[in-house]
């Protein structure tokens, strides 16, 4: 498989950052629940989802078309000269779009000074993962991953300050702006050093053809944005403040398992981009195990956090969380479907096929807010969470369709039986456990069901020989030199 070593390398030092950045998150989500109480949580994580939706207006799909051109011409790096200061006009027109829509939907006075203070980390922020892109084009994910933990811990290090000094909920919601800040300043100090810093100028000219060409990239992502998200304004509306907060909470904690296929994503866009330039049988290849993997791989998650969501949610969030637990064995199944989604557009993007992922968000963001209106009313949060799943099997499936459609068929493969005996293995080894000690149960659970995979054949021959290569290869950079 062309570039499997890139792609294995850039995936792990992107997921070695996020497994700190979720133990971080958990830790400060946790202090953050139980100092402010389910109400004030409910308000600020709707603050934080708010700002996220409107973040795509912000992008308009110039990143996700820089990424793919860069990535197979370097020579196109030079773009960013120009795209940096269009960020800079499209990021005062979103914070103005988010700022301005609150007050025509009739949001309390209270939600609108979270979103303000969230806004100043969305400018920000935005300008900060415009500069990041260059290093994505470049597939340096060891920059990405070492940036994304500077932001975590800036903004934890605000969020406990502001919980130990007293400083309270304002404190809070301001740490999303101070690490974004942080996070931009730095990066546009590394890119000055290693790029220099050309004197921002708008030319409009050279814009045009950026926001024409990135519009697919744009209507792709706001629709995916919206109906991944709209389930959060229609409670916002439809539940109190405090049934908000347990929504969050198990939302939240399966957000943070995005860490995985967000790094693996980040890591095959440019990947698959640069395949579909040099042989479209290696990318045939790479996008049918990348698929089986998958399966293996999500399989084993949902049913280790079905198993033990419960125990998790009281254990951070206390005992006045529990109402979270159903909606987190619910939504950790979404999480199953966006993983296969997010590698399914990435593929769709990369072979130019970006209007056909639009028009499928598109009809996803119509049957969400369908299918949210009509199950919130009959079963609130719960109801919510059922929406999202059934919606993301609809993307999942219309997306393997359009691919199939241009000779990209979904792998196939008869080994449900083995992954049916891992799974029912971690089972009775977790609930043996569980009684004993949580962590011990979902550590040994998990070692099981990754051990398993080698006896039971699930994982092939040649990808144990590319794992074996990758980790001797690993193995002697660390070596002293000169031992043998």
């Amino acid at each position: 498989m062309i570039g499997a070593k890139t792609i294995l390398t850039n995936t792990l030092f992107l997921m070695g950052a996020s497994v700190f950045n979720i133990g971080v998150s958990i830790v400060t989500t946790a202090l953050i629940a139980r100092a402010i109480g389910p109400e004030l949580y409910g308000r600020y994580t709707f603050g934080l989802t708010y700002v996220l939706i409107f973040s795509a207006f912000s992008n308009f799909g110039i990143e996700s078309l820089f990424i793919r051109e860069a990535s197979r011409e370097k020579g196109k790096l030079a773009l960013i000269d120009d795209i940096l200061p269009l960020k800079v006009v499209l990021s005062v027109i979103t914070v103005g779009l988010a700022l301005g829509s609150l007050y025509v939907l009739d949001y309390p006075p209270e939600t609108v000074e979270v979103v303000r203070v969230l806004c100043v980390g969305l400018f920000f922020q935005v300008l900060y993962e415009c500069l990041m892109s260059v290093t994505k084009a470049l597939e340096e994910m060891h920059v990405v991953a070492l940036f994304s933990v500077f932001f975590r811990v800036v903004s934890a290090a605000a969020i406990i300050a502001s919980i130990m000094s007293g400083i309270g909920f304002i404190g809070i919601v301001s740490a999303f702006a101070v690490g974004n800040a942080a996070a931009f300043l730095v990066a546009l100090w590394v890119h000055a050093q290693r790029w220099g810093l050309k004197r921002m100028g708008f030319r409009v000219d050279a814009w045009v053809p950026l926001i024409r060409q990135g519009y697919p990239f744009f209507l792709s992502a706001l629709v995916t944005m919206l109906y991944g998200k709209i389930n959060v304004l229609m409670l916002s509306k439809m539940v109190p403040e405090a049934d908000m907060g347990y929504f969050m909470a198990a939302a939240n904690l399966v957000d943070n398992l995005f860490f995985i296929p967000m790094a693996f994503n980040t890591t095959i866009f440019p990947a698959f981009s640069r395949m579909h330039g040099a042989s479209q049988e290696a990318l045939r290849q790479s996008y049918g195990k990348i698929i089986r993997y998958l399966v293996i791989l999500t399989l084993g998650v949902s049913a280790g956090t079905m198993l033990v969501g419960g125990e998790v949610i009281r254990l951070l969030y206390g005992e006045q969380f529990d109402s979270a637990a159903p909606v987190l064995s619910i939504l950790i199944l979404y999480w199953d479907l966006a993983f296969f989604s997010n590698v399914l557009s990435s593929l769709l993007f990369s072979i130019h096929q970006e209007r056909a992922q639009a028009r499928i968000m598109a009809v996803a963001a119509g049957l969400s807010i369908v299918l949210n209106a009509l199950l919130i009313m009959h079963s609130g949060v719960v109801g919510a969470a059922f929406a999202a799943v059934v919606t993301e099997v609809a993307v999942v499936a219309l997306m393997g369709a359009v691919l199939w459609r241009v000779d990209f068929p979904w792998p196939m493969s008869a080994k449900s039986l083995r992954l049916g005996f891992n799974v029912g293995a971690m089972a009775v080894i977790v609930q043996a456990l569980l009684p004993v000690n949580l962590a011990l149960a979902i550590l040994i659970g998990a070692g099981t069901y990754l051990l398993l995979l080698f006896p039971m054949g699930l994982v092939e021959e040649e990808d144990k020989a590319l794992m074996y290569s990758w980790i001797q290869k690993r193995f002697t950079r660390l070596r002293p030199y000169g031992v043998s």
